[in-house]
């Protein structure tokens, strides 16, 4: 059976309380990326965390969702919040104070 393809929107937490979001075909190497020393984007100089993920099934749903996520304060605030649990625990578990409540 052939797997069918997969894109995932997420949200990073990192250790200064600010929120990141971007899209990739494969989460796990994505965040090592950005956690690695040799990273030379926006995202370095700081440790990354796994806040949320939304799965697509094409790569283009994909693209306009974060584009819409990273245009709209907004929908982020809405997903931080869908996440608040996860947030809490995340905070208290590496002592971040975080941007987003």
């Amino acid at each position: 059976m052939r797997r069918l393809p997969r894109f995932h929107v997420y949200l990073l937490l990192s250790d200064r309380g600010e929120v990141y979001s971007g899209f990739t075909g494969d989460i796990r190497r994505r965040l090592r990326e950005h956690n690695a020393r040799g990273n030379t984007g926006w995202t370095r100089g700081r440790r990354w965390h796994l806040l949320a993920v939304r799965c697509f099934l094409d790569r283009h749903s994909a693209a306009i969702a974060e584009r819409q996520l990273k245009r709209s304060r907004f929908d982020k605030t809405n997903w931080v919040r869908r996440q608040r649990r996860r947030l809490r625990e995340l905070c208290r578990r590496h002592g971040i104070e975080h941007a987003l409540s």
